[in-house]
């Protein structure tokens, strides 16, 4: 629970059930997953082909513009770096923020991008056709205005 931390299943079990049951919630319940060592989110739980609204909101807040390295365009497409035909799930780690254009550029013969084995940084190694590598990484988050006194 936000702003309080893990709760016990069963009262959980029982808020969930008595939302459903009520005529004036409406209720959706996702798994977050954070990484131990700094609490930073990594992943929502989905098996869905398209990017439901609290991954893409994710994906978003995460790569602010679209992550194509010479691309700073707003983002207009959620895109699977490994494609969904290909297997790839549709997560937060596969999952990328690009604007229309170079995500159709993307799908066109020759482009591939692979997601690198790093993992405290999400990223993204692109290929063109010519054979040119490119790595993009998202910006670094905004640190906590500190007020003096």
């Amino acid at each position: 629970m936000p702003g309080y931390g893990p709760i016990p299943a069963a009262a959980a079990r029982a808020w969930i059930a008595d939302a459903v049951d009520s005529d004036e919630a409406a209720v959706t319940l996702r798994k977050l997953y954070a990484r131990p060592t700094d609490g930073q989110l990594t992943a929502v739980e989905s098996v869905a082909r398209c990017f439901p609204t609290g991954l893409a909101r994710l994906i978003d807040l995460r790569d602010r513009t679209c992550r194509t390295p010479w691309c700073d365009a707003p983002i207009r497409h959620h895109d699977h770096i490994t494609p969904h035909e290909d297997g790839g799930p549709t997560t937060a780690d596969n999952g990328l923020g690009l604007c229309a254009a170079c995500n159709h550029a993307k799908q066109g013969d020759g482009w591939t991008t692979a997601r690198t084995e790093n993992p405290d940084v999400h990223t993204v190694e692109f290929r063109t056709p010519t054979g040119h590598t490119y790595r993009s990484v998202p910006p670094a988050l905004p640190t906590p205005w500190k007020r003096a006194g």
